[in-house]
């Protein structure tokens, strides 16, 4: 085969196109890349079809295939995958969704109201260790009792607050039986 008209072209497409689909897809391991790949080799082959030698046109192909296939392994873009809704839908975002932050709200002022509810010396010591984030030896500095004490007071808010809770919830419960 000397020289190759677009018509001889066309037939070597059909006749080469599963051989040229095979050799790309066993680079890439991806259908449908090495789809685009066997385009992409086709596009090329006619693109340079005058600097065909007219020897051993098969080689001369999977010569072009290696070659794109190995530049689209090579390629920094080809690093950013494409993920499908359902992976992106899998992925964790680092920020909160609005059904957390209204959670989160509404948890922090039921606790606030909790602590509120307590009787003073517990209430100072709770308020201020689960509601403004303070520790310890700040809170004892702040009321100007010894460590230990504002301990006992955290310790004794703790317990008082877990009793709050029990009955709040055997109240939920209780009224989510008794709904017709």
């Amino acid at each position: 085969m000397e020289t190759i008209d677009v018509r001889m072209f066309t037939a070597e497409i059909e006749r080469y196109k599963p051989l040229v689909f095979q050799v790309c897809n066993s680079f890439v391991h991806d259908y449908f890349d090495a789809e685009d790949l066997t385009q992409e080799t086709f596009l090329a082959a006619f693109q340079k079809l005058d600097s065909f030698d007219g020897r051993n046109f098969k080689a001369w192909l999977m010569t072009i295939a290696a070659n794109k296939c190995r530049n689209f392994l090579t390629d920094p873009r080809r690093r950013m995958q494409m993920v499908s809704d359902t992976t992106l839908g899998e992925i964790e975002s680092p920020d909160p969704t609005p059904e957390d932050l209204v959670i989160h709200t509404d948890q922090r002022k039921r606790l606030l109201e909790l602590c509120g509810s307590l009787r003073e010396p517990y209430r100072e010591v709770a308020v201020a260790y689960f509601c403004k984030n303070k520790k310890l030896s700040e809170i004892a500095l702040e009321l100007k009792v010894p460590l230990r004490t504002a301990e006992t007071r955290l310790y004794r808010a703790k317990k008082q607050l877990r009793e709050l809770v029990r009955e709040e919830w055997k109240e939920e419960n209780v009224y989510a039986v008794q709904r017709p």
